[in-house]
């Protein structure tokens, strides 16, 4: 069993914004607090492979505005009465926290409630990346809801959810109430035994998001940043990082009615790429062709900071790489697309896998070694 301790946190914080694919939140107020609670503690990590079979865990996270949860950080006392008030209308004892989304904001807060409850967290997610809805998970691929559920709002109100209701259903009730309480709300559901984790949840993430902010805090240029990011991701369950472009910010465009927005970048050579995003990154076009689509994630690169960006950190001028990650194989199968592709958040075209857009980059022995 590893232990999370302050070292952690500042790897884990240039991970989780890698894989937040531009969303997520930004997570670095959270991060510091846990680095100030981390001074004389460690957090248990347990990997799957160590999850007793018929012990019991939930996942706990954000709903609502991660700005919000900025402007009001939480102290991880809402954690305790909600992973408390879960447990008794489970009739369970919960032996450890999972993480849902393994990017942003949502990286940290299980640390926090693991601190509060003194429970350990287990390495792994649902999703791999940020994403933005409930039925986005790999629980919703193997037909799991996130129910019972619990959820307290921004004003501390509690509201259950304790029917094993359709997911899609649980997403747009727990949405309405986030929206009329204060926008930002917190929850502890998915209350499964470490029988199904170990079916269910990506493995790794954790550890897998710390080794990618690694990469970034040992660079010192971007081509070494590049070949570090290669070989952590060739020997991952995603797929090796590649390069999508390198370029200026020329113009960022925001569509109202359909709430998308675009950025708009251009190289010295005259090429022109469109980063198309609503709370992620979800599609580019180089050219006027597709060069990588949601589920594959597309992380942004500040190449005068050599530091990765959320999308909301995107500003005219500026001098960006974006960079393409494979998702996991899970999100790629149909069930998953039906979900995750590119048709759920509204645009007119199919999920394409960087492995197809980039055949030669992807051939490459040495890519994989």
């Amino acid at each position: 069993m590893q232990e999370i301790t302050r070292d952690w946190l500042e790897p884990l914080w240039y991970g989780s914004i890698f894989l937040g694919s531009g969303g997520g939140g930004k997570s670095h107020l959270l991060a510091i607090e846990l680095q100030k609670a981390l001074q004389n503690r460690s957090i248990p990590l347990l990997s799957l492979e160590e999850l007793p079979e018929n012990d019991f865990f939930c996942g706990t996270g954000l709903f609502g505005s991660p700005e919000l949860c900025e402007e009001n950080l939480p102290s991880g006392v809402e954690a305790g009465i909600i992973i408390e008030e879960l447990e008794k209308h489970t009739g369970v004892k919960f032996k450890g926290i999972t993480i849902v989304e393994g990017a942003g904001v949502n990286i940290f807060y299980p640390l926090l409630a693991a601190l509060q409850t003194g429970l350990p967290v287990v390495d792994g997610d649902s999703m791999g990346r940020a994403f933005p809805e409930l039925q986005m998970t790999t629980y919703h691929l193997e037909n799991l809801t996130a129910a019972p559920l619990v959820l307290i709002d921004g004003n501390y109100h509690l509201h259950y959810f304790l029917d094993k209701q359709d997911t899609f259903l649980l997403e747009l009730n727990t949405r309405q109430i986030i929206g009329q309480q204060g926008g930002v709300g917190y929850f502890a559901g998915f209350p499964h035994p470490g029988s199904v984790l170990k079916r269910v949840l990506l493995p790794g993430t954790l550890t897998f998001a710390r080794e990618i902010g690694e990469c970034f805090l040992q660079a010192d240029n971007y081509r070494e940043l590049i070949t570090m990011l290669l070989e952590v991701t060739s020997n991952s369950f995603y797929g090796p990082v590649i390069e999508l472009f390198q370029g200026i910010v020329k113009k960022i465009s925001t569509y109202e009615l359909a709430k998308w927005k675009s950025a708009t970048l251009t190289s010295p050579k005259g090429e022109e790429l469109q980063l198309l995003f609503q709370y992620e990154n979800l599609l580019a076009f180089k050219n006027g062709n597709v060069a990588a689509s949601v589920p594959d994630l597309i992380s942004a690169i500040d190449l005068n900071e050599l530091k990765p960006v959320n999308n909301n950190e995107i500003y005219e001028g500026q001098r960006l790489a974006l960079l393409g990650l494979p998702a996991p194989l899970r999100l790629r199968i149909k069930k998953a697309l039906d979900v995750v592709g590119p048709q759920c958040f509204g645009y007119r075209t199919t999920y394409l896998p960087l492995e197809r857009l980039y055949p030669n980059h992807y051939r490459n022995k040495e890519v994989f070694s």
